[in-house]
């Protein structure tokens, strides 16, 4: 029987399509593994998202302490995690019935606003509503929205109509004693609507998004 000899430096030219399949297979699970370590680096950096139940009011004849009536706005924390406040961006749309939309961006980079107009108290709106804890707000940094922890039973607040106005980017008229400030737009009444959205921004996930009805 004649044995057929292979040529040096020559191989059988079945063998070449098969080291090629075994190197792409190769390939193909070493792009699989580093694809894989990648998406669950992702995952392993995503932050998660509090759980916190909150509630928004608007109200237009608040009780202004000194026997009249101003607009207030208030955050209260229901229950939940505590939350840093510097972790969370506040964002409100109101539309009048031209179409016109007044929309506001809050966080703890935002300028502090004259609380009084005296140019004497400034606060980072909404500031916290507790003197136990915090003291008063205006030129007091713990109270400023972004420098505290909002736990709950907290109430953040913007408490006058002024400040109202300020967080929701709406214009307003300073009153001259003993006639109270105003807000300009007169479709911003009770029963209008706010849209409010609170962002936790580490995890970039909405925890409150509600339309909030004026009283």
């Amino acid at each position: 029987m004649t044995m057929m000899k292979m040529e040096k430096g020559r191989m059988d030219p079945a063998v070449s399509p098969v080291i090629g399949v075994l190197l792409m297979l190769v390939v193909t699970i070493i792009v699989a593994a580093v694809v894989s370590g990648f998406a669950g680096g992702l995952v392993g950096d995503a932050k998660a998202a509090p759980s916190a139940s909150m509630d928004v009011k608007i109200d237009t004849s608040a009780n202004n302490g000194m026997g009249g009536t101003t607009s207030q706005m208030t955050f209260e924390m229901l229950s939940g995690d505590s939350i840093p406040t510097k972790d969370l961006e506040i964002i409100t749309y109101f539309t009048n019935s031209t179409g016109h939309i007044y929309k506001t961006s809050h966080s703890a980079t935002s300028e502090k606003f004259d609380l009084y107009g005296y140019g004497t108290h400034y606060a980072r709106l909404p500031y916290l509503s507790d003197i136990s804890k915090v003291g008063y707000a205006g030129n007091n940094d713990k109270a400023d929205f972004g420098n505290y922890t909002i736990s709950t039973g907290d109430i953040l607040s913007a408490g006058s109509t002024r400040q109202v106005a300020e967080f929701l980017g709406l214009d307003w008229t300073a009153g001259t004693y003993p006639d109270p400030d105003t807000i300009d737009d007169a479709d911003f009444k009770p029963g209008a609507t706010v849209q409010v959205n609170i962002l936790h921004t580490p995890s970039q996930k909405t925890i409150y998004s509600k339309e909030v009805v004026v009283k």
